[in-house]
């Protein structure tokens, strides 16, 4: 048996896009309570996905003083603000696994991601130790990494606290 850690269904259950472009408010500020989507979830750090959006928050806020950019284009489609919180959250549940199933082994599954990492590409279909820094290129689970795992112990379901 095993266990799938798939990163685009997770961020469908836990963080999903709609939720994410809830956070903005129509002046382009942060939405706090918008962020009540990960308070069910024990090993998302809530400050570190409201920073996230706050600096993105930031960054909308110069493109539109430099005239880059209108609030209606980034309300009707924050493309960026969406893309750096689900970032943080698989960033986050890629080391609650790594704590949670140290030790254990995982294959390295390929990514739903438009252009995915080449160094990552090098790693699909082989088996590694989750924890340990014998990967080939990057880490998993960072820099924006969107592939999967197939954690290869006696479960099904993947059991994060």
């Amino acid at each position: 048996m095993s266990i799938i850690y798939d990163p685009k269904e997770t961020l469908q259950k836990i963080a999903p896009q709609k939720k994410i472009k809830k956070l903005l408010k129509s002046n382009v500020s942060l939405k706090k309570s918008a962020l009540a989507f990960v308070d069910s979830f024990n090993f998302i750090d809530k400050k570190a996905v409201s920073r996230i959006a706050l600096k993105t928050i930031k960054s909308y806020e110069a493109r539109i003083d430099a005239d880059s950019v209108s609030k209606d284009e980034i309300l009707k489609d924050p493309k960026l603000l969406i893309n750096r919180v689900q970032n943080e959250v698989v960033y986050q549940i890629s080391n609650e696994i790594k704590t949670k199933y140290a030790g254990e082994y995982f294959e390295w599954l390929p990514s739903d991601a438009d252009e995915p990492d080449p160094e990552h590409q090098l790693n699909y279909g082989k088996i590694f130790v989750i924890g340990e820094m014998d990967y080939e290129g990057r880490e998993f689970g960072t820099d924006g990494c969107k592939c999967g795992m197939r954690i290869l112990v006696n479960e099904t379901e993947l059991k994060l606290e």
